[in-house]
C-alpha cells in the first residue's frame, strides 16, 4: 500500500464489511415468516385441484382471521370508471384514479381517507411517488403532482397529453408516453426533464404511439409495448431502444416483470400469453388464452400472475416451470368482477397477500394467499413507519440517490472500475503535459481610488520618466557615431 493511513482505511472497511455480513446472516434466522398457499389434501389431486380453483372470495374470507378478513372489500363507484390503481411501496396506502376524473388517495388497510376531487378532466393513469404524501395524476393536456390534501403541488407542462406513467424510486425519475409516441423523464427531485426522445415505431394507424408501459425494478429499464408486437426497453442515456425484439405477432396488450428482473409476461391480442427470460431474451413458455388476450398483467413478489379477461380475473402458479410439459393454463384463483364491469387495472399489494382490481365501476380487493412477501426490510419499506421515520427515510432516499446516467442493461457493471475511463484520462494528462508559459499581466492603476492607486500611479510615472531618459540617451549615442 502506499501509505499507513491507506492500509488503516481499507481494514476499517474490511471489518466493517465482514461485520455486517455477520449481521445479516443473524438476521436471517429471525425470518420464521413463510408464504402460505391453498394446496389440496387428499389423494384425488385433479379433483381437488379443480376445488380450489373453484372456490370464492366468501370462502376464503371465512376461514381466515378477523384481521386478515377485513382486507376483502369492494368500493362501488359506478360514476366515474374505468380506475386506474397504485400501491405505496410498502403496501399501506393506495391511489385510486377514474377515468372520469375522480381521484381518492387512502390507507386501505384502516380506510382513512388522505383525500378525495374530481379535477373534471379525462384521467390516463395514476402514480405514487417516492412517499405517500405526493403522487402524479396524467389528465388530459398536462401532468400534475398533488400532495395527501389534495392541493396542486405542480404542473408538469414538459409531459403533455400523457399516456402511461413509470415511476424509479431510487433515480428520482417520473418516466411518462404520450400520444405522439414520446418517452420523457422528469427528475423529481429538482424538477427538471433529463431527457425526451421519439420512440419512432408507428401503431396501426400510421402514427408513432405505445400501447402499454411498464418498468423492470431490476435495472430501472422502461419497456414500451406497441401495435406490431415489438417491445423495447430505453434508458435516459440514448436515444435508441437498448433491446428491440418481436414478442408477438399482433399488438401487445400489457406486459409485466417481476421483481427480479428475471421473468417477463407478455399478452397479445393473438389470444397467447408468454413467459420470457430476461436474462437471454428467450421465451420460456407460451399458453393459449381467451379471445384477445389478458388486457392487464402483475406480477406478486412470489411471482404469482394475475391476468384479467374483461370481467375475469385469473391468478396463475408456476408458470415457468420448465419440468412441466402441460401447455394448459396452471390456474390457481379466479373471480368475477361484479356486474359484468371489466377489469381495466390490477396491482397486488406489496408484503400483503392482496390483489387489487380497478374496474368500469369501482375497485375489488382480493384475498390471494401465497402472493406477498411475509419478511420486510423495514430500512427499505416499512408498512409500519411513522411520520418522524417516514421523514428521515425521505432525506436517505436523497442522498442515496442513483443518477440517470447509470441506467443500463447490464446493472453488475455498477460496481466495477471503469478502466477505459480511466486510461483516458491517463492519455490526456500525458498529452497536456507542455507547460505553457502565461501571459504576463499589466496592472494599470485608478487615480480615482485611494493610496494603493496613487502609489502605483507614481511608480508608473517613475518608470515612463526612466524609459523617456533611456530613449533619448540612445539618440544622442546614434547622433554622435553618424557625425
Amino acid at each position: 500500500m502506499a501509505t499507513r493511513r491507506t492500509r488503516k482505511w481499507l481494514n476499517v472497511k474490511e471489518r466493517k464489511s465482514k461485520f455486517a455480513v455477520r449481521q445479516t446472516t443473524r438476521s436471517e434466522i429471525l425470518h420464521v415468516e413463510e408464504e402460505g398457499y391453498i394446496a389440496p389434501d387428499a389423494d384425488d389431486n385433479e379433483e381437488e385441484e379443480e376445488r380450489v380453483v373453484d372456490l370464492t372470495q366468501a370462502d376464503i374470507k371465512s376461514s381466515v382471521d378477523l384481521f386478515s378478513a377485513q382486507k376483502r372489500f369492494d368500493l362501488e363507484l359506478p360514476l366515474y370508471g374505468s380506475y386506474h390503481i397504485d400501491y405505496t411501496r410498502n403496501g399501506r396506502h393506495l391511489l385510486l384514479g377514474g377515468r372520469k376524473g375522480h381521484i381518492a388517495a387512502f390507507d386501505w388497510q384502516t380506510k382513512k381517507l388522505h383525500c378525495e376531487m374530481n379535477v373534471m378532466e379525462q384521467v390516463n393513469d395514476v402514480k405514487w411517488l417516492h412517499i405517500e404524501t405526493m403522487y402524479a395524476v396524467a389528465q388530459r393536456q398536462w401532468t400534475y403532482i398533488y400532495d395527501n390534501q389534495g392541493i396542486e403541488v405542480h404542473c408538469l407542462k414538459v409531459l403533455d397529453r400523457s399516456l402511461h406513467l413509470e415511476f424509479l424510486p431510487y433515480h428520482f425519475l417520473l418516466a411518462a408516453t404520450n400520444e405522439a409516441g414520446y418517452l420523457s423523464y422528469i427528475d423529481v427531485s429538482i424538477g427538471k426533464k433529463v431527457a425526451s426522445y421519439n420512440t419512432r415505431i408507428a401503431n396501426g394507424n400510421g402514427k408513432c404511439g405505445t400501447s402499454i408501459m411498464c418498468q423492470n425494478p431490476s435495472n430501472a429499464l422502461i419497456g414500451l409495448g406497441h401495435a406490431g408486437g415489438v417491445l423495447t426497453f430505453w434508458s435516459p442515456n440514448q436515444r435508441e431502444p437498448l433491446v428491440k425484439m418481436l414478442a408477438h405477432k399482433s399488438t401487445i396488450r400489457s406486459v409485466t416483470i417481476d421483481q427480479t428482473g428475471t421473468y417477463m409476461a407478455t399478452s397479445g391480442v393473438d389470444a397467447k400469453l408468454k413467459i420470457w427470460d430476461l436474462r437471454n431474451y428467450q421465451c420460456l413458455k407460451e399458453y393459449r388464452t381467451s379471445s384477445n388476450g389478458a388486457s392487464t398483467l402483475a406480477f406478486s413478489q412470489k411471482k404469482l400472475l394475475a391476468a384479467s379477461y374483461r370481467d375475469v380475473v385469473e391468478i396463475y402458479k408456476d408458470l415457468y416451470d420448465e419440468e412441466s410439459t402441460s401447455n394448459e393454463l396452471p390456474r390457481y384463483l379466479l373471480h368475477r368482477c361484479p356486474n359484468g364491469s371489466s377489469a381495466s387495472s390490477v396491482a397486488f399489494c406489496p408484503y400483503e397477500d392482496v390483489l387489487g382490481v380497478g374496474h368500469d365501476r369501482g375497485f375489488i380487493s382480493l384475498l390471494v394467499p401465497g402472493a406477498g412477501e411475509p419478511n420486510f426490510d423495514a430500512l427499505e419499506a416499512n408498512p409500519y413507519q411513522t411520520k418522524k421515520q417516514r421523514k428521515q427515510a425521505e432525506v436517505k432516499q436523497l442522498l442515496d440517490k442513483i443518477q440517470p446516467d447509470m441506467i443500463t442493461l447490464d446493472n453488475s457493471v455498477l460496481g466495477e472500475v471503469d478502466r477505459k475511463a480511466f486510461v483516458r484520462k491517463q492519455e490526456e494528462k500525458r498529452n497536456n503535459f507542455n507547460f505553457v508559459k502565461p501571459k504576463e499581466l499589466i496592472v494599470q492603476a485608478d487615480k480615482k481610488k485611494g493610496k494603493i492607486g496613487k502609489r502605483l500611479a507614481r511608480k508608473t510615472q517613475i518608470r515612463d520618466a526612466k524609459l523617456k531618459e533611456y530613449l533619448q540617451q540612445q539618440k544622442l549615442k546614434r547622433k554622435k557615431t553618424k557625425n
